[in-house]
């Protein structure tokens, strides 16, 4: 590799380290005038396609919401058949992991933790209308439970603090909601 090639992809990363704000902007601005020895960077196309890709995965974690809440929404105070609301949830978790399968790879930290986090309250959802179809309905604090260790399993076992802290908070939440409002209330 050339010195060119390699203060270009030194470039690059300063870049990178800027639009995600790793470092300050003075002191990318201040490296990029030192690599570049003061002149113009060439900023490809890339950005163009970046903002497009941004754009979609903000439509699709603001659909992928939309239809879990309106599920939700449609099973609780519509009584929605619990078949009907699993078989919506199936299909769009299928559809959602097909999608995160092309763009997965390229996915910012944030939006990885939103989309694992959005796909395992599907699971939960889904989990729940599974019980409701069966008559299963007074095992749902127990369901709920497995699935908060199971978040807590999945994220040890994946490395994701997040994900271990949200199981933790929801077997918590659950267990202290049946002891105190079902059992002491």
């Amino acid at each position: 590799m050339n010195n060119h090639e390699k203060n270009q992809l030194i470039i690059q990363e300063i870049l990178k380290w800027k639009e995600n704000r790793l470092l300050p902007e003075e002191q990318c601005d201040f490296l990029l005038a030192l690599y570049t020895k003061g002149g113009e960077i060439e900023i490809t196309n890339k950005n163009k396609n970046k903002n497009w890709l941004s754009t979609w995965k903000k439509l699709h974690f603001t659909m992928m919401l939309m239809i879990l809440v309106s599920v939700i929404f449609l099973d609780y105070y519509y009584q929605l058949a619990g078949s009907v609301g699993a078989g919506i949830l199936s299909f769009v978790f299928f559809i959602n992991i097909l999608i995160w399968s092309g763009t997965g790879k390229n996915a910012s930290r944030r939006y990885r933790y939103l989309f694992i986090s959005i796909q395992l309250l599907y699971v939960l959802q889904l989990s729940i209308c599974i019980m409701d179809t069966f008559g299963l309905g007074a095992y749902n604090n127990f369901m709920i439970t497995a699935n908060g260790i199971g978040w807590i399993v999945f994220g040890y076992l994946k490395k994701l603090p997040v994900i271990r802290y949200l199981g933790a908070a929801l077997t918590i939440g659950i267990i202290t909601f049946v002891v105190f409002f079902k059992y002491l209330g």
